[in-house]
């Protein structure tokens, strides 16, 4: 296995491990999302996404992005830099770094890979998305695209460790009460696949 520093190694050793997979993911699905075991047979696109590590001032952190409001399945939603992979792409790993390189302005060449985490689909815009973890050395300058990104947050781990950020609402979504949980941080509302993905990230350290 590829040596990480030392900030990174912890995770770097859970990812090569057996993953928490889909119990994980579904601590955090909203109630439309679970006991659909079609899903991952609809899917008709791929996409990849990055989480990012890096250290701050000491501390362990992710960059998230505030999608732009418009009218769609995503618009306004917290997300993972990343998107659909295009033809030029060999592979999903890559398909993520060049995503996260348009949208948030971080070069690829800086990112080393640690590993992946459970693909998972998204029934709104059918995306089969598969998550990867990868580190920096510094903390990276963003450069966000207007036109994709409205903010950039960057979000301590120890952050979303804090159980108390997990909350959980009823929201009325296309005419229909769903229960929603999701992370709470500062006024933003880390909800959907996001949360997903991250709930099985955070549970390498946690389990």
């Amino acid at each position: 296995m590829t040596q990480h520093p030392t900030a990174f190694r912890p995770w770097a050793q859970a990812l090569q491990g057996p993953l928490p997979g889909s119990d994980a993911q579904q601590t955090m699905a909203p109630s439309v999302r679970r006991n659909d075991p079609q899903a991952d047979a609809r899917a008709v696109r791929e996409a990849g996404v990055l989480l990012l590590l890096y250290v701050q001032r000491g501390v362990l952190h992710m960059p998230l992005i505030v999608r732009p409001a418009y009218d769609g399945p995503h618009g306004g939603q917290v997300a993972f830099p990343g998107g659909r992979r295009e033809a030029g792409d060999p592979d999903l790993w890559r398909t993520a770094l060049r995503e996260t390189e348009e949208e948030i302005g971080v070069r690829s060449g800086a990112i080393r890979k640690m590993g992946a985490l459970s693909p998972i689909f998204i029934p709104n815009s059918r995306y089969q998305v598969s998550p990867f973890v990868g580190c920096m050395e510094g903390v990276p300058v963003f450069r966000p695209d207007a036109a994709e990104v409205s903010q950039v947050l960057s979000v301590p781990i120890p952050a979303l460790l804090d159980g108390t950020r997990r909350q959980r609402e009823t929201w009325l979504i296309r005419g229909q009460e769903v229960d929603v949980p999701f992370f709470a941080f500062g006024e933003h509302k880390i909800w959907g696949a996001t949360a997903m993905i991250l709930a099985e990230f955070l549970c390498l350290q946690t389990r």
